[in-house]
């Protein structure tokens, strides 16, 4: 079994309504995603996929400098945008085994189906 690892990056704001901390206020972070993708087949290249076609299909999609808020149907935590890649890299046809949202250097959220 391979497994590639794809790093990208956004920046946007959100806010957490209900929050008991100061997530409950408006702030932004510069977000790193880690997108993980699994197969056993490699091409005639010797390769699962190309690095550079997965990072174009992340780059896609990512809601770069926004309001998270105001584009996803859901309370913006890093769990829930964790599930949300996940799920448009699945919706793509792409062997995606796991998703790891950081919100800062110490804190990150990673997705991964039962």
């Amino acid at each position: 079994m391979y497994t590639l690892i794809v790093r990208a990056s956004f920046e946007a704001a959100h806010e957490i309504p209900g929050h008991k901390g100061k997530c409950s206020r408006l702030h932004g972070h510069g977000y790193r995603v880690e997108a993980e993708f699994t197969g056993k087949e490699l091409d005639s290249l010797g390769m699962l996929y190309d690095f550079g076609d997965l990072k174009s299909v992340l780059n896609e999609f990512l809601p770069d400098h926004t309001y998270l808020n105001e584009v996803m149907p859901f309370v913006t935590t890093a769990e829930n945008v964790a599930r949300w890649i996940f799920e448009q890299l699945q919706k793509r046809g792409l062997p995606v085994s796991a998703v790891t949202v950081w919100e800062t250097e110490k804190y990150a959220c990673r997705y991964r189906p039962d």
